[in-house]
């Protein structure tokens, strides 16, 4: 009896230890790629493909696992833009505090706009168009309270000397800019992954399913999908502190825009948001696409790859609806149905 059991729990723990080793591997990979080059463009490709692929998991977090969809998540961001920035060019506040400022900031936002928009049903699109209109406010107040934000011309960050405890980084050492990222994408996938595997994360799966259901067998739908949203600002929050500091100016639409939420959203839908790497895949998948189309496309097509990214878009959610890592995972279940039993 006991070797049945054995037996039966070999074939289980074989692909998650193999997808640890290869994890690992891929890990080592990227944290050599800046010993490997000192290429600023490979290295700020590379940056692109960790922003947005951190970006897409905090974004799924809480649209992916609840199945809340947000037009609005620049709301955030941009809050976390502006709240870091602000605070190291009036007083002086080192990024690193005024990030987790920021973060703190828009998960309060992310609880007051659950709190009221979950408190009278909405959902769907109606919640999508809630949140959005909360990202145009901010980029309002923004554009017009010159005072404080500089209005339309933004906010500069002027060049200092090398200080990475200021977030300051010069042009010789803006690989510092790859690890920072490639950490927080590492940080936000291991978050992502603990609430999907914790008693907090089947909740929220079940409601996403069906809310109706999951409230009838004593779940709290509301608290739930209150904690999913302020993570997720949270987390989008310090993604607008980085975006400031490695831009180093920027204005509000540039933060608070409809495409910035937009574009958090992209690698979730190519990617397919039901799978852990989704997200990192689709952001590979589309900076890789979007900046060769870019340099091979002449001057008079500029733009046009915009719309072969649309199309591509257009062209996944029609066939694989639970985005490129379905085939990868039909590929695996394929390959298990025909490996040969112990």
């Amino acid at each position: 009896m006991g070797s049945g059991k054995g037996a039966e729990q070999r074939p289980t723990g074989r692909p998650a230890t193999s997808a640890y080793v290869a994890g690992g591997a891929v890990l080592l990979i990227l944290l050599a790629v800046p010993m490997l080059t000192t290429n600023y463009y490979i290295l700020h490709i590379a940056v692109q493909m960790f922003f947005f692929g951190y970006l897409g998991q905090s974004w799924n977090i809480m649209c992916g696992y609840t199945g809340q969809l947000s037009f609005g998540h620049a709301a955030f961001f941009g809050l976390g833009a502006y709240t870091s920035t602000l605070l190291l060019l009036q007083l002086g506040l080192t990024p690193w505090v005024g990030m987790l400022i920021g973060g703190v900031l828009a998960a309060l936002l992310g609880l007051g706009i659950g709190a009221v928009s979950f408190k009278y049903g909405a959902r769907g699109v109606f919640f999508a168009f809630i949140t959005m209109a909360i990202g145009e406010i901010l980029r309002l107040l923004a554009l017009y309270w010159d005072g404080l934000t500089n209005g339309a011309e933004g906010l500069l960050i002027p060049l200092a000397e090398q200080n990475l405890a200021m977030l300051s980084i010069t042009r010789e050492n803006r690989f510092s800019y790859y690890y920072i990222m490639l950490g927080m994408l590492v940080g936000c996938t291991l978050i992502a992954y603990k609430i999907k595997r914790t008693r907090f994360g089947y909740y929220l799966l079940a409601l996403r399913e069906n809310e109706d259901a999951a409230e009838m067998i004593g779940v709290d739908v509301f608290r739930y999908k209150l904690s999913a949203g302020a993570v997720s600002a949270f987390l989008t929050a310090l993604a607008g502190t980085f975006y400031a500091h490695y831009y180093r100016h920027f204005e509000p639409q540039d933060v608070f825009g409809i495409p910035v939420s937009f574009n958090m959203i992209f690698p979730v839908i190519i990617g397919g948001g039901d799978y852990m790497l989704g997200p990192i895949l689709g952001s590979i998948i589309l900076t890789f696409f979007e900046e060769g189309s870019r340099a091979i496309m002449p001057q008079t097509m500029h733009g046009f790859h915009r719309i072969l990214y649309g199309v591509i878009i257009v062209l996944v959610i029609i066939y694989l609806p639970n985005g490129l890592m379905e085939l990868f995972s039909r590929r695996t279940a394929r390959g298990r149905r025909k490996a040969p039993r112990a």
